[in-house]
């Protein structure tokens, strides 16, 4: 019974896994979908864009130390 239960819990894991990981878009595609939707929000505001792209600028200096 309990042998049964295992096959079939991990069995059903394996597929809702690969069903995720099939939709799921790749990292990279989900990275570069996010910087463009920043750029063309922070672009179109004039008030915001020097704001975002000075926490972007210390942001990134502060990561490469």
């Amino acid at each position: 019974m309990l042998r049964r239960y295992l096959i079939v819990n991990g069995t059903t894991t394996l597929v809702l896994y690969g069903v995720f990981l099939a939709f799921a878009p790749s990292a990279p595609h989900l990275l570069q979908s996010v910087r463009a939707t920043f750029d063309t929000f922070s672009m179109e505001s004039p008030m915001l864009r020097p704001l975002f792209h000075r926490i972007v600028l210390v942001s990134g200096v502060l990561a490469d130390r």
